[in-house]
């Protein structure tokens, strides 16, 4: 009797811990927008919405045992919900004032990128009739841009038909989704195209929720890279038009301050051990405050002319490094998170060459910028012996670089801007 009762109450007890050591579950809400969120084809379908976004955010929940409980609902509805903790959260949205002031953003989990489509150019979109689907983060931004949005429809074949009919004279629509109209027998190399911005589109949570599970923004913030299954690549066109950009760059402030004849005097490079000793006093200060060596390369003069320089550039230069032959910063417009290149792509691309090479680094989202920003580097080389004396790095505003005269239809080359 007494060994049944054990078996009792053991099973019993398993049955009210259990729950508790199965996966949480986020209740979260997004909306209709193929390719990223997709609604399920019907009623009976339990597995809920899809797309690339559903799914990046279901691999990240999953990685901290985390179930996820997705609802497809019109935006506003989705706000309403978040404002009144009706839910846990709500993606993909853009940055608003409105949810910063009610729900914490995840690092981004969508990125999209915006143009504007129309059947001519158009120098002046203030002054043009532009129209969007109703509710998007694109109808949104463009709001709060003080665009004057002519008309917004339900789907984006309304956009382009409207456009047809000379009813609006551009529509604002995200790259992937126009792409998407081709099934439906339109053909988007007919349109100009401008880019306008990278969206980048991100999970809100509730105020409440965070508090709760103050571990969760770092956590989810930590497995986002590994789940995400792209769209921060630069397409063939745009990554020509960036080394274009960066080319142009890096040879004009090459030959404004001379820095093959700079670097070319500065004799030989300090010794690897003790340029890895100052590299790890950088670092550790670095961005609070300069180390000695740090504040001693930013108060040299070659610094300050690259500060002016990038000042100059209109928030398309987000930094520069001048490198010596090793991979030490030898010249930078602004505190850099460490002083040794040497072991990162940006100067192993180019070490010892002595041809035009460029380096392109992949695209990487800023928090604190709230930018994205790529990498360039090219190597110097002293002109009358041919010889390696160093490199330069530029950091791009790639938003700003890509912003350029409209691309005319079935180009296959960007056109770097002015």
């Amino acid at each position: 009797m007494k060994i049944r009762l054990w078996c009792f109450l053991v099973l019993y007890l398993s049955v009210l811990v259990s729950p508790m050591t199965h996966a949480r579950t986020l209740n979260l809400y997004t909306f209709h927008s193929p390719p990223y969120q997709v609604n399920p084809t019907s009623l009976q379908d339990h597995a809920g919405p899809f797309g690339t976004t559903v799914e990046t955010v279901r691999c990240v929940a999953g990685r901290m045992d985390w179930e996820t409980q997705i609802r497809t609902v019109p935006q506003n509805r989705a706000i309403h919900g978040l404002q009144n903790h009706l839910i846990d959260g709500y993606f993909a949205v853009d940055e608003s004032d409105l949810l910063n002031r009610f729900a914490l953003p995840t690092a981004p989990v969508a990125l999209e990128k915006w143009y504007f489509y129309s059947l001519e150019p158009i120098d002046d979109f203030r002054d043009s009739r532009i129209a969007a689907i109703a509710g998007s983060n694109e109808a949104i931004w463009l709001e709060q841009s003080r665009y004057d949005t002519a008309m917004t429809v339900s789907h984006p074949d309304q956009l382009l038909a409207l456009l047809h009919r000379d009813r609006v004279d551009v529509v604002l629509m995200d790259e992937r989704v126009m792409e998407l109209q081709r099934l439906h027998g339109q053909d988007p190399d007919e349109l100009h195209r401008r880019f306008v911005r990278f969206a980048p589109l991100s999970l809100y949570v509730t105020v409440p929720f965070a508090m709760e599970h103050p571990e969760f923004l770092n956590e989810f913030n930590r497995h986002i890279a590994d789940c995400m299954t792209g769209g921060f690549d630069l397409s063939q066109q745009e990554m020509s038009q960036i080394s274009n950009r960066a080319r142009s760059l890096i040879n004009e402030l090459a030959t404004a301050y001379h820095l093959s004849n700079w670097l070319g005097s500065l004799g030989p490079p300090a010794e690897l051990g003790e340029v890895l000793a100052l590299d790890k006093q950088w670092r550790e200060l670095s961005p609070a405050r300069a180390s000695d060596r740090a504040a001693e390369i930013l108060s040299s003069k070659l610094s300050g002319k690259l500060a002016q320089w990038q000042y100059e550039q209109d928030g398309m230069v987000t930094e520069i490094i001048v490198m010596d032959t090793i991979g030490a910063a030898a010249a930078i417009s602004v505190l850099t998170s460490d002083y040794w290149q040497g072991d990162e792509r940006k100067f192993e691309t180019i070490a010892g060459k002595t041809s035009d090479t460029l380096y392109l680094g992949p695209v990487r989202f800023d928090p604190s910028a709230q930018a994205f920003q790529v990498f360039a580097s090219m190597p110097v080389v002293d002109p009358t012996t041919n010889r390696f004396v160093g490199g330069v790095a530029i950091g791009l505003n790639i938003e700003e670089a890509l912003r350029s005269p409209y691309l005319t239809p079935g180009s296959t080359n960007a056109t770097p801007g002015e």
